[in-house]
């Protein structure tokens, strides 16, 4: 592994459940290896996100964000703040139509909007 991939997933570590975007990444990567590259980390999160080391999040209207947690979840979006949370799939319940028949659904992403608790106490 490259000293630039370990920034990345270290910076992605780090920032924990904030889903942070390319540009939050690479200020934290660049703690520890001052050299990194913007472009770099875009590189680094882009192949990590393909082979399906992370997971990319793309959000309307904003940069994509990345999550280190690989396993099924969904994500809601506050659209005051723009805060991603997590949403565990056990807790949602989706009813899928127009699979033509014969295919295999492998998985399926979704974006719920909300207002979160700490913008809706503002308004």
């Amino acid at each position: 592994m490259t000293a630039q991939k370990m920034a990345v997933l270290r910076a992605l570590q780090e920032a924990g459940p904030t889903h942070p975007t390319a540009e939050t990444v690479y200020a934290l990567a660049k703690r520890h290896l001052p050299s990194i590259a913007l472009g770099t980390v875009y590189r680094n999160l882009s192949k990590m996100s393909e082979s399906g080391e992370i997971v990319k999040i793309p959000v309307p209207d904003g940069p994509d964000r990345f999550d280190a947690e690989i396993s099924d979840h969904m994500h809601i979006l506050c659209v005051c703040c723009g805060k991603i949370y997590d949403i565990d799939e056990k807790n949602v319940r989706v009813e899928i139509s127009g699979v033509p028949e014969g295919a295999e659904l492998l998985h399926f992403d979704i974006m719920a909007k909300c207002k979160c608790p700490d913008c809706k106490s503002k308004n």
